[in-house]
Formats: structure tokens, C-alpha cells, sequence
């Protein structure tokens, strides 16, 4: 992989088993199909495509949650995945203990995370409900927190599943100047989001996938 590139996806593919509902035979179902690309440090890709066309697969196995069938991902540095809120949080604990929690689970060291408590707190905007029990919160107050975790502390690549599904238009304003900020960092940033403006606005190229496969 060449230096200036952070990801290198070569001849990924994902089958799944799929039992059939009446006949009770097991059917192949192929979520990726030999998808390949690069990702240059420092650039943000917007990943686009509709339900079930393996944009979330594919993150998934980029973050090592989800082992590919056939092919190989190489992540040259640190990476951070922002994909699924509930495999990361615990409603029992603080907003403060989640912090920690959740930190460690995306690879960020406690003492990293103690010295940026301060300014996860302060971007999130929970610094009121800080030591309250997650449960109370709302879902744009946890996508918050979330973000603010992964985008405080300096990652090499950022993968994000629809961040801005929910949360106000002053969050996701916020959200986009972190991301700018992030980028001329020198951070690597893959998005998925179907929103065509934002893709336009946020990201230097775009990949959409159709049935598994890359459309362009």
C-alpha cells in the first residue's frame, strides 16, 4: 500500500447463509462482491448507495467487527469506528463512565481520553448531564457524545454511519466543522449518508454500491 494512502480494500466480499422461510433451504446471499478501492490520508469519502446495498457491511468489516469471506483490508494507522451506538454505550452508566467505556472500545487509551474530557464534554454539549445515568438521554445526545469521543482525540481514520440521522441543525453544523478540521489534521474520513448536498458539500469523492457491488 503506498505511503500516502491510510486504507487499502482489495477483492473484498461477504456471503451470508440465508434460510429460506418456506422451503427451510439455506440460500448464498452475497452482501459485497470484489469491492476494491484506496483512501488517500486525508480525504473524506462519502459512501452512498440504498438500503441493503452493503454500506454498512463494508464498514463493518473495515473496523474488524465483521470478518470478510474473501479479500483483505490493510488500515495503515489508528482508526476510530462510529457505527452502532448500542454496541458502545451502557444505558446503567454516567455519561461520564461511557466515556471511558466507549473510548476504550474504539481503541482511545484513558489517559488520552482524560486529558480531552473537557472538550469532549464541552463539543457534546452534556456537560449538565454528565454524571446522569445514559437512559435519560435522548438519541441526538448520545450520536453527540459518540462523535465527540471519536473526533476529539486524533484518529488516523474516522468511519462514520449516518452521524447526522439524528441530532439539530446546530449539531450537525458543529459536526461539519469538526470534520473539516479533522481532515486538514490530516485525518481520513469514510461517511455513509444519503443525503446527495451534504456528500457534495462534505466529501472529495464518493463511492455508491449497488447489490454489493461498486456502481462507480
Amino acid at each position: 500500500m503506498s505511503q500516502s494512502s491510510i486504507l487499502e480494500v482489495s477483492n473484498i466480499s461477504k456471503r451470508y447463509l440465508v434460510k429460506d422461510p418456506v422451503t427451510g433451504k439455506r440460500n448464498e446471499f452475497w452482501a459485497l462482491k470484489d469491492v476494491s478501492f484506496l483512501l488517500p490520508k486525508g480525504h473524506c469519502l462519502g459512501l452512498t448507495g440504498s438500503n441493503g446495498s452493503g454500506k454498512s457491511t463494508l464498514l463493518k468489516i473495515i473496523s474488524r467487527i465483521v470478518t470478510p469471506t474473501t479479500g483483505s483490508i490493510t488500515v495503515n494507522g489508528t482508526m476510530a469506528p462510529l457505527l452502532d451506538l448500542s454496541a458502545g454505550f451502557h444505558s446503567e452508566l454516567t455519561g461520564r463512565e461511557n466515556i471511558y467505556v466507549y473510548g476504550s472500545l474504539i481503541g482511545i487509551k484513558r489517559k488520552e481520553l482524560k486529558q480531552n474530557l473537557d472538550e469532549i464534554v464541552d463539543f457534546a454539549g452534556v456537560s449538565q448531564f454528565l454524571d446522569t445515568k445514559l437512559r435519560s438521554y435522548s438519541s441526538g445526545m448520545k450520536m453527540r457524545l459518540a462523535f465527540s469521543i471519536a473526533s476529539t482525540v486524533k484518529q488516523d481514520l474516522l468511519l462514520a454511519d449516518e452521524i447526522f440521522a439524528v441530532g439539530d441543525e446546530s449539531f450537525k453544523k458543529q459536526s461539519l466543522q469538526k470534520i473539516e478540521t479533522l481532515k486538514k489534521e490530516g485525518t481520513s474520513i469514510i461517511m455513509v449518508q444519503h443525503d446527495n448536498a451534504l456528500i457534495s458539500q462534505v466529501c472529495d469523492s464518493e463511492i455508491m454500491l449497488e447489490h454489493g457491488r461498486l456502481a462507480h
